[in-house]
């Protein structure tokens, strides 16, 4: 006799999905989250050229402003720190247009001080901004996930580079461009993971990566991804919700970087959460089914607790305390 399929209210992914929408919301909702976006807001947004500049001369930096930024944001300077070199424009406003003759005529037409001409590039100087760690001050304000730290569950591993494999892919440890804890190439089928972190945080990307594999990335958004930050947003929630549901059916809660990042992508638009999770959920529990997991009880992860890096964090519900990488 077949086996009951079970109600979607009793189904353990279904469950621990509709929970992680709900901790996403409700830290998008949150004091910590509307701070940290007044915050981004004051960052200037540089030119790819000046990006370069920044990557030749301090190739660590990860949040760069001028001294007049960092003074607003409650952080200064420390004496003697050398600033790092980049262009800014010189504009200089154009006169308005010429008029016609019998309107010049200064006898009868008085000039309007309120007109005046647009904005032009006369060429570039160079202007100096800092690093956050050349500064002391105020902590900034932010929700950002943090790696996970120990050992996964027994065989975890071992298990989810044989998915990989089997769908034709090759796994591999080694360096990610950009600080990313791991990255899928379809063109020639490699997935690499960072080699310098925690076990438990490999084991996560891993399954992130397996997540855009079986999620048809490589097919869905291969025009968009790096082009359209909404469908490259989409793919990461998708991807790391897929995630979320295999570690913790597996007995590896990563609860404290999931909600931060799935926030993130989502833009902190938790509706983006809700119309894939059809899809994230038949994903995950096929994956599942080829490492031999069963969800049968979740409730050890949706009863974890986690507070972010930097401190900011409160209580989601009763069930689960909530809350640039894979």
């Amino acid at each position: 006799m077949a086996r009951r399929k079970q109600a979607a209210g009793d189904d353990p992914l279904t469950r621990a999905h509709h929970q992680l929408a709900a901790a996403v919301e409700d830290l998008v909702r949150g004091d910590g989250w509307q701070r940290m976006l007044a915050v981004a807001a004051r960052f200037p947004r540089y030119s790819p050229n000046n990006v370069l500049l920044i990557s030749i001369q301090r190739p660590d930096a990860t949040a760069v402003a001028g001294l007049r930024t960092w003074n607003t944001l409650g952080r200064r300077v420390r004496k003697g720190e050398k600033g790092i070199a980049i262009l800014a424009p010189c504009s200089y406003r154009q006169d308005p247009a010429p008029a016609s003759n019998a309107a010049a005529d200064a006898s009868t037409v008085q000039a309007d001080p309120a007109a005046v001409g647009p904005r032009a590039l006369r060429g570039f100087r160079v202007a100096h901004v800092f690093d956050i760690t050349q500064t002391d001050g105020a902590p900034l304000p932010d929700v950002a996930p943090g790696p996970l730290a120990g050992d996964p569950p027994a065989q975890l591993w071992q298990r989810l580079q044989q998915v990989a494999e089997r769908d034709g892919y090759r796994v591999e440890r080694g360096p990610c461009a950009g600080g990313a804890y791991g990255l899928t190439r379809f063109a020639d089928r490699v997935v690499r993971v960072r080699d310098d972190v925690d076990p438990a945080q490999a084991c996560k990307t891993l399954a992130h990566e397996i997540g855009h594999i079986r999620a048809d990335h490589g097919t869905r958004f291969a025009q968009d991804y790096h082009r359209s930050s909404s469908c490259r947003g989409a793919a990461e929630v998708e991807a790391e919700s897929i995630a979320y549901l295999v570690a913790a059916a597996a007995g590896l809660d990563t609860t404290c970087y999931t909600v931060p990042y799935v926030a993130h992508w989502a833009a902190g638009d938790t509706t983006l959460l809700r119309d894939t999770a059809a899809r994230v959920i038949a994903t995950a529990r096929q994956i599942l089914a080829d490492t031999g997991t069963v969800a049968a009880d979740l409730s050890t992860v949706t009863a974890s607790a986690w507070r972010s890096p930097t401190g900011i964090g409160a209580t989601a519900s009763t069930e689960l305390v909530r809350q640039r990488s894979r």
